[in-house]
């Protein structure tokens, strides 16, 4: 035994003198390794791709939005940029009470699924709606400027003077663009006089890619005269625009069409079973089974005319 001892501790220190370490027989550091190895596993395998949307919100520092906050983003978007910021409260209070109207059938019909149904989605309905006035806006904004700068390019190219061209065509003109004229006015004769840097603010007072290049070349036209000639070009791209927005407005509409046919379909469907079998009503409507199916069956009409509304938007053109 002592012999065993000495020989033991022999190799010990043979071990030392040569800088071999003995390994670590610690359970609680080999435990943590293997759970941060799990855990790690885990993780890697919840991780999903990055879709193409996700990238380009992160590249563009957006955040991502649920789908309640992004409805009401894009309504009160809309009336900020028609200049009617308090007409957004009044689709608020529409929305309100278009939810409590399909909440109340819905509990009427004896159906707890559809009333939540109803609710949630006629609430969202007019928010979603407001997407046809921001397009019907940008309709008459574009006829107004094509009107507006027809006018003053003509008079502008006759007498070179902006500030006349312009004072001379006001009654002729109609708000919005009236109102960014009638400023223009004011600030040249009674704030600065230097025109390229007034028509530089007029530029973004219209959100308009056209009225932009054209208070563009008009800044160039104070300093050569020779310049005018490329006014009337930027004014006939509107015929031009209004040519392509015309000629897509069926394609556009064809989702939205698709969509409202099968809401008439969904919303026609319990009367005409009530008219043509009174089992199969009774089944729809009175049966957990039917009732279920029904809720769902508004769900999917509700989402449909979410995405349906988003690709009616008008397609911007570069022209």
């Amino acid at each position: 035994m002592r012999n065993l001892l000495v020989t033991l501790l022999i190799l010990l220190g043979g071990l030392l003198v040569s800088g071999l370490r003995l390994p670590r027989l610690s359970v609680k550091a080999r435990a943590k390794s293997l759970t941060s190895k799990i855990e790690e596993r885990s993780q890697q395998r919840k991780k999903k791709p990055e879709t193409a949307r996700e990238f380009v919100d992160r590249i563009n520092g957006h955040k991502r939005e649920n789908f309640a906050v992004r409805s009401y983003r894009s309504a009160q978007s809309v009336y900020d940029t028609i200049g009617q910021s308090g007409r957004y409260q009044r689709v608020l209070n529409l929305s309100l009470l278009c939810g409590v109207a399909g909440a109340g059938a819905g509990l009427l019909l004896g159906n707890v699924l559809l009333a939540v149904a109803l609710a949630v989605g006629l609430y969202f309905l007019p928010l979603w709606l407001t997407q046809f006035t921001l397009y019907r806006y940008q309709q008459f904004l574009s006829n107004e400027l094509e009107t507006a700068l027809s006018l003053v390019t003509t008079s502008y190219t006759r007498n070179n003077d902006i500030l006349a061209s312009i004072e001379e065509n006001l009654k002729s003109i109609h708000d919005p663009v009236r109102g960014v004229f009638t400023s223009f006015c004011n600030n040249l004769k009674y704030v600065d006089a230097n025109a390229p840097a007034q028509i530089e603010r007029m530029k973004w007072q219209l959100d308009h890619p056209l009225f932009r290049e054209w208070c563009d070349v008009l800044i160039l036209c104070q300093d050569n005269h020779l310049l005018q000639a490329a006014l009337p070009p930027i004014v006939g791209k509107f015929a031009v625009l209004k040519a392509q927005q015309e000629a897509n407005a069926t394609r556009m509409m064809l989702p939205l069409k698709s969509a409202g046919y099968m809401a008439a379909l969904v919303t026609g469907i319990c009367p005409i079973l009530k008219i043509i079998n009174l089992d199969w009503y009774s089944n729809l409507m009175h049966t957990a089974f039917g009732q279920i199916a029904l809720s769902a069956a508004v769900i999917v009409v509700f989402a449909t005319l979410n995405r349906a509304i988003a690709l009616s938007r008008p397609i911007a053109y570069d022209v």
